[in-house]
């Protein structure tokens, strides 16, 4: 097969790198938001705050929690796409691409241990 800069392969490599990357992103920016919402909670819990503003930051939290929850699946499944879609491309090893790829397979890797 060709290993052109136009290999279809190449863009998929591409996209389904930035998919893992952009939903890595997402769940990093939900845990940031429930680490913050449950600080808040607690302060409102502290406080004395109504039982419907306890509530209302209650359900912040469980809609949070869903969201980072929702992200590793996806995440866990985008992996997945890109181990799938890296291991029939490794004829293309010196595009930049493939490095990409392999850069976060590696570092996938590395939080696994």
């Amino acid at each position: 097969m060709a290993t052109s800069a136009t290999d279809p392969r190449l863009r998929q490599l591409k996209i389904k790198s930035n998919v893992v990357k952009r939903i890595a992103k997402d769940k990093e920016k939900y845990e940031e938001e429930y680490t913050i919402l449950q600080r808040k909670h607690e302060e409102k819990k502290a406080s004395g705050a109504e039982d419907i503003v306890i509530k209302k930051s209650n359900e912040l939290l469980e809609e949070t929690k869903m969201m980072i929850s929702d992200c590793s699946s996806r995440l866990t499944k985008a992996y997945g796409d890109l181990e799938t879609c890296f291991g029939d491309c490794f004829d293309l090893c010196d595009h930049e691409e493939y490095k990409c790829a392999k850069t976060i397979l590696d570092e996938k890797c590395s939080c696994d241990h």
